[in-house]
């Protein structure tokens, strides 16, 4: 789900010192969790406004997810190891520009059928009838550059491409190549000292290929291909590769009022997606089309009374989103259709205690999911209604503006998955801890955390332990 993904992001993306803080944003002031069109909402147009100095920085992190509380095809275990470097400069008082690249080793292990990196996000799924483990390598890079065209009026652009290769280490022996490009085209401008309005265009592209090459041992390869719960068989006597490459076109409509003690940002994305699905021995043809349509309209506010440490955050969000599947071998017949929506409604505060240098956060957010399958295939009709509740506490202990020392906690009545093969009232809590540094223009930052799902009729768990470092070098 869209939703899911993007509270799953790197720290990278976020802020580690936020991450530390057990994610709580709402009422938090920080570098990296501005309420500006760059912050919010990844406008590459404010970039040059947003950064006040240029910085490298060289990063490493480290995730083992690991329990029997799991959907169906979901790895028993799983490693995510990436290390990389980012950095930000200045190229003359109109431009900046701002990228990272990284290196990622994940490997999922004890992979149950699943040939596929995510199993879940269309009905045109592949099985095959083995356990076995899949190593993926690639690396990930993005760059943002911005422009002033004019007084007030700033130009963007920006690029972020994935590519990973995946072997499953077990008969079928498939090899998966994940290619991901998204572009980012924006345009801010700034009509008065404290409104700003931004506009955004995200073409994005998505390929995975599975290739299956003829067996050493000289069995033909036999795929077992889903359309919504409906199973067809393939068999096939050489090497045969089956291609998903997804085309989506985003746009974002912002609008920002940037006051002294009121910040207010509004960020309205819409657009969608269309999934080709290939099979091919010798030639290509189409076997399914997999189409998205999406709405998303996110307010989130911050107020800060003059003279007062005391800072209010508030969100909400609005989220859309239909899927459905059709096969061309049957007239474009539809398949399948999985339609959801969520709604969302946050409050925040944070509390500054200048006497001993304290600072106090607390969090609550409301998100109601109604989500609906409608498998025409397999003539089923499933429906869920679920509201996730989620709290976050945190403390920052400061020391002579030179150490920080962080923690936190989370607790998530987790929402069911859109494929609604979870039980309900998943528990997960999490907990947060982190430790800053600064000294001599570098500041040294390590996020610690220990998460743990649970199911109140159930013994089976699911815990996830993780560690980041950050060494972040700030030039004039």
């Amino acid at each position: 789900m869209a939703v899911l993904a993007l509270q799953a992001a790197p720290a990278r993306s976020d802020g580690i010192r936020i991450e530390s803080l057990a994610n709580a944003r709402l009422a938090l002031e920080d570098r990296d969790n501005q309420i500006n069109p760059f912050d919010f909402g990844r406008n590459s147009a404010w970039l040059h406004n947003d950064f006040e100095f240029p910085y490298l920085r060289f990063n490493g992190s480290l995730y083992e997810t690991k329990g029997d509380l799991r959907r169906e095809y979901d790895p028993h275990l799983i490693n995510d190891l990436f290390i990389g470097v980012e950095g930000n400069k200045r190229l003359s008082d109109r431009q900046s520009v701002r990228g990272y690249i990284d290196y990622q080793h994940l490997r999922d292990r004890e992979v149950y059928r699943n040939l596929e990196m995510d199993q879940y996000n269309d009905p045109f799924y592949l099985n095959d009838q083995t356990t076995g483990d899949f190593d993926y390598y690639g690396p990930r890079a993005s760059i943002d550059w911005s422009i002033r065209l004019v007084e007030n009026l700033w130009f963007g652009a920006g690029l972020d491409y994935n590519l990973s290769t995946g072997l499953k280490q077990v008969y079928t022996r498939p090899e998966i190549v994940h290619n991901y490009s998204e572009a980012i085209l924006g345009l801010a401008w700034q009509p008065a000292g404290k409104w700003v309005l931004g506009l955004t265009y995200r073409p994005v592209r998505n390929q995975n290929r599975t290739k299956f090459a003829k067996t050493d041992e000289g069995f033909d390869n036999v795929i077992h291909g889903y359309a919504g719960d409906d199973i067809f068989e393939v068999r096939a006597f050489s090497s045969y590769t089956i291609s998903d490459v997804e085309i989506g076109h985003y746009v974002d409509l912002q609008g920002f009022y940037m006051g002294d003690e009121l910040k207010v940002g509004l960020n309205a994305r819409g657009g969608m997606s269309e999934t080709e699905v290939k099979y091919s021995a010798s030639r290509q043809y189409p076997k399914g089309y997999w189409k998205e349509e999406l709405i998303d309209a996110e307010l989130r506010g911050r107020w800060t009374p003059a003279g007062k440490t005391l800072a209010v955050g508030f969100s909400a969000q609005y989220l859309k989103n239909d899927g459905w599947g059709v096969r061309p071998d049957f007239s474009d017949v539809l398949l399948y259709d999985n339609p959801y929506a969520m709604y969302s409604a946050g409050l925040g505060l944070s509390y500054w205690i200048r006497s001993i240098d304290l600072l106090l956060i607390g969090e609550y957010t409301a998100e109601q999911y109604d989500i609906e399958v409608w498998d025409n295939g397999a003539n089923l009709y499933r429906k869920a209604d679920h509201l996730s509740q989620i709290g976050r506490f945190a403390v920052e202990k400061n020391i002579s503006n030179v150490y920080s020392f962080r923690a936190g906690y989370e607790y998530t009545d987790y929402p069911i998955d859109r494929w609604i093969k979870l039980p309900r009232n998943i528990d997960i809590s999490r907990i947060t801890g982190g430790i800053g540094a600064f000294f001599n223009g570098w500041n040294i930052d390590l996020h610690l955390e220990y998460g743990l799902g649970t199911q109140n009729d159930s013994d089976q768990e699911r815990q996830k332990i993780g560690a980041v470092m950050w060494f972040t070098k700030y030039m004039n």
